[in-house]
């Protein structure tokens, strides 16, 4: 089947994304706005290495964690489609059960997830382990690690752990490793379930790519964060995917959305993570890389996929 190309609008007079479909239905997005922070400090913290998002749509508090073990809150400010203000609010370390800070038994938080109860779950690739804590980093409880993801010696690398978290309204928490397990093809791509469940999709149109952020829609849908590893100039290119867990079937590939995201300006920057802000707006955040210099990229998007359970044949609605 031919993949068809989907025309991208842009919002920001500084980047001009430009999206380009493979696989199955198209994936439109719009960028709205791009925030660059710097590292200020909140609570003696320096705000650097945000490797999570996450997003209390109640409250309006903006979550991220650190590679650093620390968890950061912010007053996000939307005014027409633009981030009008991104205010640190809080800094905290996250601690263990004794009170010390977690990134010194080997805690290398990653993805993080909102839970209904205001909670946020973290996974770190070391271990690999997920734990629960609350708004203030201290520690609650370890949660299981899917069965299939939990032997560090099955991951393609030292480096290749859990990267991603996300809470599911069935399926509860899902995770993935940064690159497929050391016994599946590169191109095989699986996110796996609390409950023992996989799901699998193809990444050979693009290539090999890495899960750097999981986020699940309120209808089930996974959105996923991937980027692109094989570049050959090194830029580090992200792409959003769009995967349907209800229409997997059991020892088959997913099929998925999915649709690449060209920053021209910004062609090193390490996205890796991803909120859901309302239902067609997501933020991204980089992992601190502009050139030498050390700052968050944050982009506002606005994402829409066709509607849950329609073709992939069929376009959206004008």
């Amino acid at each position: 089947m031919t993949n068809p190309l989907t025309r991208i609008l842009c919002g920001a007079a500084l980047f001009a994304p430009q999206l380009a479909l493979a696989q199955t239905a198209p994936l439109q997005i719009e960028v709205l706005d791009t925030l660059v922070l710097g590292e200020p400090r909140v609570d003696g913290l320096k705000i650097a290495e945000l490797s999570g998002l996450a997003y209390d749509q109640q409250n309006k508090l903006l979550y991220a964690v650190s590679d650093k073990g620390r968890i950061f809150s912010f007053s996000l400010d939307l005014t027409g489609d633009r981030i009008a203000g991104l205010t640190p609010l809080s800094g905290h370390q996250l601690r263990d059960s004794s009170g010390n800070e977690i990134r010194y038994s080997g805690f290398n938080a990653e993805g993080i997830a909102l839970a209904d109860d205001g909670t946020l779950s973290i996974v770190s690739e070391h271990g690999p382990r997920i734990a629960r804590f609350s708004a203030d980093g201290t520690w609650l409880a370890d949660l299981a690690v899917p069965a299939a993801v939990s032997d560090p010696a099955a991951q393609r690398s030292e480096k290749d752990g859990l990267e991603s978290l996300a809470h599911h309204p069935e399926l509860g928490l899902m995770t993935a490793p940064e690159e497929p397990l050391a016994a599946q093809p590169r191109t095989t791509q699986t996110i796996h379930a609390a409950s023992g469940e996989e799901f699998s999709y193809d990444t050979a149109e693009i290539g090999t790519t890495s899960i750097k952020s999981l986020e699940a829609l309120p209808d089930g849908r996974l959105m996923i964060l991937e980027r692109d590893v094989a570049a050959t100039d090194g830029s580090l290119i992200p792409w959003l995917r769009v995967l349907d867990p209800a229409n997997c079937t059991a020892g088959q590939l997913c099929t998925t959305q999915v649709a690449r995201i060209d920053l021209p300006n910004i062609s090193d920057a390490d996205f890796e993570g991803l909120a859901q802000l309302s239902d067609d707006l997501f933020l991204i955040v980089s992992d601190d890389k502009i050139g030498k210099d050390h700052r968050s990229v944050f982009a506002l998007l606005r994402v829409n996929t066709a509607p849950k359970g329609q073709s992939s044949d069929t376009p959206p609605a004008q």
